[in-house]
């Protein structure tokens, strides 16, 4: 048990060493892909039942919500069943619509500092590809002159 303790003590150095050297999104696609690769079949289909748990929770809340939503609207209100049922629908795909228009704008905005900072990445990448181009042309054309310098 102790040498699987230094190992796990040795490990955990390891990959603070590496996170400290390359950062967050690259250590976790430097581990993540070999941990999907080696164990990507129980990986995978322990994830679609996590979502299914977290799905089938999400709805239970959602219709715990309902009914007491529904239970408040015809106490406080004096309503029947079915007007605070359709009142609960109509509300709430209100607040469903506000919170995807809300949402999708600030995904198109997250989108649009991608695309402007990927192009800016290329336009950089272009410009010291050319000076790069620019130097080992220079380099061989320099080289040429030394050896006709030589042979002349």
């Amino acid at each position: 048990m102790k040498k699987f303790a230094l190992f796990i003590t040795w490990l955990t150095a390891q990959a603070s060493a590496l996170n400290s050297f390359l950062g967050n999104v690259t250590v976790s696609i430097i581990l993540g892909i070999p941990a999907l690769f080696l164990f990507g079949d129980a990986l995978l289909s322990l994830l679609g039942h996590a979502l299914a748990v977290l799905g089938h929770g999400l709805h239970l809340l959602f219709e715990l919500f309902e009914s007491i939503t529904g239970h408040i609207l015809e106490e406080v209100f004096h309503l029947h069943k079915r007007t605070a049922e359709i009142i609960f629908f109509w509300s709430s795909l209100t607040v469903a619509i506000g919170l995807s228009w809300h949402l999708s704008r600030k995904a198109h905005r997250a989108a649009r500092r991608v695309v402007t900072t990927a192009r800016e990445r290329r336009i950089e990448l272009e410009e010291s590809s050319k000076i790069i181009i620019g130097i080992r042309i220079a380099l061989i054309i320099s080289s040429l002159s030394a050896t006709l310098y030589f042979f002349t």
